[in-house]
């Protein structure tokens, strides 16, 4: 599935991963924390949502499953070369077991998805 509306979840966007989007033409909407990202899923249909932090409230593995539970379509992509996701009982890669929408990927890894696609 070609990627063209991603919902990024984090304060910033590490310059790597804007070059990235930008080579590839992405529709980016940037939230956040976790709750707005599942607020925006409510009301729109992306793509993929690409998590970079999910904030003070809620956490990566809840941000993932109430995600995963709105929109089950959506690709969700957890970077595992950020390490300022909220810490979790649950490990990133765990997650991407759990929830078959899920993948941990690298901005690399996320460069070649895209060129994959």
């Amino acid at each position: 599935m070609k990627l063209q509306k991603i919902l990024v979840v984090g304060s910033e966007i590490p310059e790597p991963l804007k070059r990235v989007l930008s080579e590839v033409n992405a529709k980016v909407s940037q939230v956040l924390d976790g709750n707005t990202a599942i607020e925006r899923a409510q009301h729109e249909i992306f793509d993929a949502a690409l998590l970079i932090s999910t904030g003070e409230e809620m956490d990566l593995a809840e941000t993932v499953f109430n995600l995963s539970d709105v929109s089950g379509a959506m690709e969700l992509i957890i970077l595992s070369d950020q390490t300022n996701t909220a810490s979790s009982a649950i490990s990133k890669e765990l997650l991407a077991e759990l929830v078959s929408s899920a993948s941990v990927m690298t901005t690399q890894d996320l460069q070649s998805r895209f060129k994959g696609s």
